[in-house]
């Protein structure tokens, strides 16, 4: 089966997200799933591709496709394999040879809808997230807040906020999409603050930090209170909310550095 290796990054549920420059650049979330599972398997040479491998990778980026909006719509013990196969245009049989089971084919969707290649289980080194991330290198309080904005683009967008709903509602049946979740997104959030929170430590040559315990109390300031009301549907979540938030949360957080570090 191949790799889900090759992910283009993408921001998803009309999230602005906010670069050095103030751009705001706006992707629809499916053009991720173009990318899913493209460059084969690890024994494949990339030069090399047959009419055959390509033919199996765009079956399965269209079961993908399909699987992504059933189980966003329907959840996951209620969507259906067979309403999946229709949607994707194939058998049920051949959505069972290249994927295992229901599970994996979550799993699969779990990776394509990772907003952020970046986000998995091996972070990347520092000098690649300081390219993807201008704010990485900055061990400043604007670059604190960049990063608080950041985070809660990816955390409040209306994918991630569904994904999340579709693995609470099912995760008591259905332990693996809870530590899928766990894996996919929320390590990767905290890794990329712990990071660059570890950075701003070495930068500034605060030797008493622990950037894991920062990190824990940032999440906390920057989503307390306005990520349960997102998801239930009782915030309505704009760039202004994004920005206001991000705000207080790195100027309490920077407040807290200058206190505690002299």
């Amino acid at each position: 089966m191949p790799s889900p290796v090759g992910l283009r990054p993408t921001y998803n549920g009309r999230f602005p997200l906010r670069k050095r420059d103030a751009e705001t650049v706006v992707v629809d979330s499916e053009s991720i799933l173009y990318s899913l599972l493209e460059m084969g398997s690890s024994t494949e040479t990339l030069v090399e591709r047959t009419p055959k491998a390509t033919m199996v990778a765009e079956k399965d980026r269209a079961i993908v496709r399909a699987a992504h909006k059933h189980f966003l719509s329907h959840g996951f013990a209620g969507a259906s394999m067979d309403a999946i196969a229709t949607s994707a245009g194939v058998s049920v049989k051949t959505i069972y040879s290249h994927f295992e089971d229901k599970e994996v084919l979550f799993s699969h969707v779990m990776v394509s809808a990772c907003t952020d290649h970046l986000l998995s289980e091996k972070l990347p080194s520092d000098e690649a997230l300081a390219d993807r991330f201008p704010w990485f290198a900055q061990a400043t309080q604007s670059g604190l807040t960049e990063a608080g904005r950041t985070y809660l683009g990816h955390l409040l967008s209306a994918e991630q906020l569904a994904l999340y709903r579709v693995v609470t509602q099912d995760s008591a049946r259905f332990p693996e999409l809870g530590r899928q979740y766990q894996k996919n997104f929320a390590k990767g959030r905290t890794a990329i603050l712990v990071a660059y929170l570890k950075g701003v430590a070495q930068k500034r040559k605060w030797t008493r930090r622990d950037p894991i315990k920062d990190a824990a109390l940032y999440e906390a300031l920057l989503r307390t209170g306005i990520f349960e009301e997102a998801l239930h549907g009782l915030l309505t979540v704009t760039e202004d909310v994004i920005d206001d938030r991000a705000r207080s949360a790195s100027r309490k957080m920077w407040k807290f550095f200058s206190v505690d570090c002299k």
